[in-house]
């Protein structure tokens, strides 16, 4: 069920951001944003694995997997930022200096598209991005990913949470990806392991006055959906 919930929270993100005022400048090859960065949880992990293993792109895995290099790793997950800030308590938000590109892209083409994370598909720009030009989004879907992110670390919460090539390389000790991990030595899964944190539960959204209400449609609309009889947000509250 919780792959089916993730499922459906990236469709009405999309059918939401599709619906707002923003004139995307994203195409295909356009991969500027495409670095390292980007940190997923174990369940979004599951699907990267599955599909690697279902469309026989083992070997091509294990070598973007080893062309890694120099990730950003953060300190804490998003939950944990968002509780430090609700509780008053100071932190400082991480910046990623890192930016190597993915392993993942080929000739500026994601190879694991269909099953890219949420952190990938939350990127929007209204204007072509270099690397003296970065991206340009508005305050309403900057707080609408943050809180979308939330709620999905929610969803996956305590199991593993990081760096996407250390949460990938963490979850090879299951059974399930034992052929994929044949291709890579105990100790750097073992030492990936160690590098990942734990998915927090949800302890409340950072919205504006300005724009909550706006980024609240789009939580109900997710809350309201329901996956085999089930309210996603009853499911969440583990009802």
């Amino acid at each position: 069920m919780k792959h089916k919930i993730l499922h459906s929270i990236y469709t009405s993100f999309e059918n939401w951001s599709s619906e707002s005022n923003i004139q995307p400048a994203c195409c295909k090859g356009c991969s500027t944003c495409c670095s390292q960065n980007v940190t997923i949880t174990a369940l979004e992990g599951e699907d990267i694995l599955r599909y690697v293993l279902s469309e026989d792109k083992v070997d091509e895995f294990a070598t973007a997997i080893l062309r890694g290099a120099n990730i950003s790793r953060p300190k804490y997950t998003t939950n944990d930022f968002a509780k430090a800030c609700l509780d008053g308590r100071d932190i400082d938000p991480e910046t990623q200096t890192n930016r190597e590109t993915c392993p993942f892209l080929t000739d500026n083409i994601c190879t694991i598209y269909p099953v890219r994370p949420f952190s990938c598909r939350l990127f929007i720009s209204s204007v072509t991005c270099s690397s003296g030009n970065p991206a340009q989004v508005t305050d309403n879907h900057f707080e609408a990913s943050t809180a979308v992110t939330q709620v999905i670390e929610h969803l996956g919460q305590k199991e593993y949470w990081g760096n996407m090539l250390d949460v990938l390389m963490a979850m090879l000790d299951i059974g399930e990806y034992r052929k994929i991990a044949d291709k890579f030595n105990q100790t750097l899964i073992m030492q990936a392991r160690m590098r990942t944190l734990t998915a927090k539960p949800l302890p409340g959204f950072l919205l504006s006055e300005e724009e909550g209400p706006k980024v609240s449609q789009l939580l109900e609309k997710i809350f309201d959906t329901e996956i085999e009889g089930k309210r996603i947000e009853d499911v969440l509250n583990g009802k």
